[in-house]
């Protein structure tokens, strides 16, 4: 350390042992980082869903109507599911019997600390959620990896399920276990766009401290530079990365700093309540700054050039970045349409109601003779036109 300190000494040197032996075994001080980081987002994301879904059971019960409605639906629900699995040939229930010609006494909604409430966040639905992003994300990572040494693994296909042989690519394994986890939240029939706003932080928290655990173990070093914020790794090692010792750029610091700065911008838009009305669009936009923040850096990169001087990583950003401009835009437009569809809504049930009272109150006009053609009534169309 000391002789390249005096060779370089504006550059920044990592002279330490990145191998632990902890309890007999040797880890990686990165692995072990990167690990407690996805531990510590998959708690992160237990306890904002837990919260989400208190507050709004609060919401619910501090909203009589609302509720009542919630309760009607859970009932309507359990009536179609019970009509459903019933056999043709069983007989009703006692309770069914209308003899008498008495309509049965409705069924008082239950106590709202006993209500079922639909479409909620429940912590094993996240355990699905995150299992499916997990298998999602290894397999199109692992192909967006094949894909970028194409032409080494066509000569070496026994290496592809080789997990000691190569990696996964970050934004190929993003994708693949968004949509994966995407697809099994639907599965489930869970929340789709409530599970996008709880994922959005602890997955940017996720990206930003695993990008930092990498300088423990000086991985994703960038091109060589002679700027004085340039790292080098002394040492045996061993490190993640060729030729560590030459003075490079902190690729892997400027990612985590641009992942932390999208989750700042994601918290910000977070205190809006008109935004969190709307967390699947905090997602597109924590997805979309992040996808951004990796596109610029990328330049910084040791990757080949795949098409004009961008690299397979930074095609796959920019098409996560439009599609993020395009749900953004989608979920504007629908937000824009859903206020004149809920005053239609409202007009509609008030025009229903005006029409239900007026059926039920007593006719001041002579009735029409039932003796007339129909539609020929001096009063008027009959009932019946």
């Amino acid at each position: 350390m000391s002789w390249f300190a005096a060779v370089a000494p504006a550059v920044i040197v990592f002279d330490f042992d990145p191998v632990a032996v902890i309890a007999g075994f040797a880890v990686r001080w990165q692995i072990a980082a990167v690990a407690a980081v996805i531990f510590e987002a998959l708690v992160l994301a237990g306890v904002i869903a837990l919260v989400a879904e208190r507050r709004r059971v609060a919401r619910l019960a501090a909203d009589p109507e609302r509720a009542t409605a919630v309760a009607e639906a859970v009932r309507a629900a359990e009536e179609t599911v019970r009509s459903a699995t019933d056999s043709p040939g069983e007989p009703p229930d006692a309770g069914d019997d209308a003899s008498d010609g008495d309509a049965p006494a409705p069924v008082p909604p239950p106590a709202v600390e006993e209500r079922a409430w639909p479409v909620g966040l429940r912590p094993d639905d996240l355990l699905f959620i995150v299992a499916g992003g997990v298998a999602g994300a290894v397999v199109v990572g692992r192909l967006g990896w094949v894909l970028l040494y194409v032409d080494w693994y066509r000569a070496h296909a026994d290496a592809i399920l080789d997990p000691a042989v190569g990696g996964l690519t970050l934004a190929g394994g993003l994708v693949g276990g968004i949509i994966a986890g995407l697809a099994m939240a639907v599965l489930l029939g869970a929340p789709v766009a409530r599970w996008l706003g709880v994922a959005v932080v602890p997955l940017l928290l996720a990206l930003g401290l695993g990008k930092l655990a990498m300088v423990l173990g000086g991985a994703g070093q960038g091109l060589p530079t002679d700027a004085s914020w340039a790292t080098a790794y002394a040492g045996p090692g061993p490190w993640g990365s060729l030729g560590p010792i030459i003075p490079s750029h902190p690729a892997q610091a400027y990612e985590a700093l641009t992942t932390l700065a999208a989750l700042l911008v994601v918290l910000l838009f977070a205190l809006v309540p008109a935004c969190r009305r709307h967390p699947a669009a905090l997602f597109a936009v924590g997805i979309g700054l992040w996808a951004v923040g990796r596109f610029a850096v990328a330049f910084t990169w040791r990757d080949p050039a795949l098409l004009g001087s961008l690299n397979g990583d930074q095609l796959v950003t920019l098409g996560m970045t439009v599609v993020a401009v395009v749900a953004l835009v989608g979920v504007a437009v629908r937000a824009k349409g859903a206020a004149p569809v809920s005053r239609l809504a409202v007009a509609g049930v008030g025009a229903a109601s005006a029409a239900a009272e007026a059926a039920d109150a007593p006719s001041e006009t002579t009735p029409p003779d039932p003796l007339a053609p129909s539609g020929t009534n001096d009063e008027g169309p009959s009932p019946e036109a």
